[in-house]
């Protein structure tokens, strides 16, 4: 099998995505629901949510008036990093002795922050840590789920929006998690939504969006890890107030799914209103 290289950027989204969802899970086992107070400080909440904020700035709001809570979307590989020396403990039964990798990672991200290239063995380093530590983390969340050896999972979902899916407690089933935005779209618009997905087997992804008409609207395929994206057209067929758009990923090629016709999938609903000045008869 020849081994892909990563893109430096991509490799670091790989492994901090990674984390956050390793973090996310172990966490809340452990602490509870307000974990994310107990795993940072004020200083670095503060520093997240001012990210958190600059991004919407950059948006389309379309009647939006609230975002997510930042939690960990916002952290970086060195405030991860500083989180994982500290919880160490609780994460290697997942990741083992792989602290120093993430060093090494985080030294590799300030390099390239700083705007100096990476030679070709510094890429290819970058991306065999990124590589190796979302399988670990993969694998782990395999054994958390009766049939995860099986099938792949949906990782993480965030619309355009800023709103973002990123798992409900408890076993893992057929639904990932599904949100109510409460954003309100006119025929015409577009929605875009970012997907990524793990497989223990590192077989490519299949995604399907389908609208709240249940048009087969988008599709697309990704590597294991990787991101995609998916683009809904709204029509006059989607007008309602419960404007539902499921997400739906499968192993490409594989000869069974968890569920029908799909592994894992997830869901928005937004307010669908009919064109400004419609004719009401």
């Amino acid at each position: 099998m020849v081994m892909v290289t990563l893109e430096p950027s991509i490799a670091q989204s790989t492994c901090e995505n990674a984390l956050r969802s390793l973090m996310g899970y172990v966490f809340l086992q452990k602490y509870d629901a307000d974990w994310i107070e107990r795993v940072s400080t004020e200083q670095q909440r503060e520093l997240w949510a001012e990210r958190a904020k600059a991004e919407q700035k950059t948006r389309e709001r379309r009647g939006v008036a609230e975002t997510d809570g930042p939690g960990l979307t916002y952290a970086n590989m060195y405030d991860l990093v500083k989180i994982a020396k500290t919880y160490w403990s609780d994460l290697e039964p997942a990741l083992g002795d792989a602290y120093p990798l993430l060093v090494r990672m985080e030294k590799l991200r300030n390099t390239t922050a700083h705007s100096r290239p990476l030679v070709t063995f510094e890429q290819e380093l970058l991306s065999g840590i990124a590589g190796q530590i979302r399988n670990q983390v993969t694998l782990y969340m395999s054994t958390r789920d009766p049939a995860g050896e099986i099938y792949p999972r949906i990782e993480s979902a965030v619309d355009c929006f800023g709103h973002r899916l990123t798992g409900w407690d408890g076993p893992i089933g057929e639904i990932f998690e599904g949100k109510v935005t409460g954003a309100i779209l006119r025929p015409g618009d577009r929605v875009q939504v970012t997907v990524t997905g793990t497989d223990g087997r590192d077989r490519p992804l299949e995604w399907e969006l389908i609208t709240p008409a249940g048009t087969h609207a988008a599709s697309a395929i990704s590597a294991s890890g990787t991101e995609a994206q998916l683009e809904w057209e709204v029509t006059d067929a989607d007008v309602g107030e419960a404007a539902v758009i499921n997400i739906q990923m499968r192993a490409k090629g594989a000869k069974y799914q968890r569920a029908n016709g799909f592994d894992h999938r997830a869901y928005f609903q937004y307010i669908v209103r009919p064109p400004v000045g419609h004719d009401l008869k």
